[in-house]
């Protein structure tokens, strides 16, 4: 159900003083979506047509109108100007949803799902944990949520009903990185570290690696911390799941392959042959074509992109969006992939 719709505001709720959520009025359309996806905006701002990827913070299961939460960020185009001006807002050109960010079958029937969260993480997170609590009525849940301060702690009063409302089932840990000291037991002074983290983890499961699904987002340097604790802990790589919202930044420039390449691109019923330059990626190139493949953050974090390789190879510079089940079935990320021979073929739809 990708096609665009327009959807007017049905409500707005200020979360903190630089994080709002918006209430959709889909005008009657039905809109189904797994908890942890996303959507994709269109607005005009300044003259000129802007589009990003938010998480819907709802569980469609139980909430009437699909929501998205945004906070304001550095540099931040269309987030700020929706934190300012969201109640001037009247329409807004919705497509979606997307993503893979999902609870699988084996989430529901997990001893203990532990989600990692921080800062605006906590929005794909919250659905996900609200989600499985309300569908699998034997499985535990353990949120540990980084903020800078207590004021800046996104659905903070929400948090605290549903914990009290399943007080036997739900752990909830706040780690506060500027805050003299804890006023209640979930309250963490500090940042989080690896120690930390790995003491949460084992406070909460008996064997981290068994029967638990883990789901993490946040800043990229928390998300990559919390991973290789997880790693430490010999949690298998199937049952770790994450939704980076920005790519890794730290990595190295890894060397571009050096020679143009031919590529035969099947995007539904038409085939075209793609030349596709020295330092060029396939969606650069499709797009410079004029083909209007479907793409949003061309950072390899939303995989709108994916395609399926069914011949040659290709350098893919960035994954975060493909789990590995989708890459050993051949699916790449266009706007990350270079072709590197000339036989290169790839399939959308």
């Amino acid at each position: 159900m990708n096609n665009v719709q327009i959807w007017r505001t049905a409500g707005i709720i200020r979360e903190t003083a630089s994080t709002v959520t918006i209430k959709f009025d889909t005008g009657g359309q039905p809109f189904i979506y797994q908890p942890g996806q996303f959507i994709n905006l269109t607005l005009t701002i300044n003259g000129a047509t802007v589009t990003r990827s938010y998480s819907l913070s709802t569980v469609c299961s139980r909430d009437k109108q699909p929501a998205i939460t945004v906070k304001r960020v550095a540099g931040g185009i269309m987030s700020n100007y929706i934190a300012d001006k969201a109640s001037a807002i009247e329409h807004w050109t919705v497509s979606g949803p997307y993503g893979s960010f999902t609870p699988v079958p084996g989430s529901y029937q997990a001893k203990h799902v532990v989600l990692l969260a921080g800062g605006s993480g906590i929005t794909p997170l919250y659905a996900i944990a609200r989600s499985v609590i309300d569908t699998a009525p034997d499985t535990h849940v353990t949120l540990v949520y980084a903020s800078r301060t207590p004021d800046e702690i996104i659905f903070r009063d929400d948090i605290a009903q549903w914990k009290e409302h399943y007080r036997e089932r739900i752990n909830v840990y706040h780690a506060i990185s500027v805050y003299e000291e804890a006023a209640a037991p979930e309250f963490i002074s500090g940042r989080l570290g690896k120690l930390v983290t790995r003491k949460l983890i084992q406070q909460a499961v008996t064997d981290p690696g068994e029967g638990v699904h883990y789901f993490l987002c946040g800043p990229s340097g928390l998300m990559k911390m919390q991973q290789e604790v997880l790693e430490a802990l010999q949690v298998p790589a199937d049952r770790i799941f994450m939704e980076w919202f920005s790519p890794d930044s730290s990595k190295e420039e890894e060397v571009l392959p050096g020679a143009a390449q031919e590529v035969l691109l099947h995007f539904y019923e038409q085939s075209n042959l793609l030349d596709v330059a020295a330092g060029k990626t396939i969606l650069e190139a499709a797009l410079e074509d004029r083909i209007p493949l479907p793409y949003s953050c061309k950072g390899g974090t939303c995989g709108i992109c994916a395609a399926k390789l069914t011949a040659g190879k290709v350098k893919m510079r960035g994954n975060y969006a493909l789990r590995q089940q989708e890459l050993d079935e051949g699916m790449v990320l266009l706007c990350q992939s270079f072709p590197l021979t000339d036989d290169v073929t790839v399939e959308i739809g």
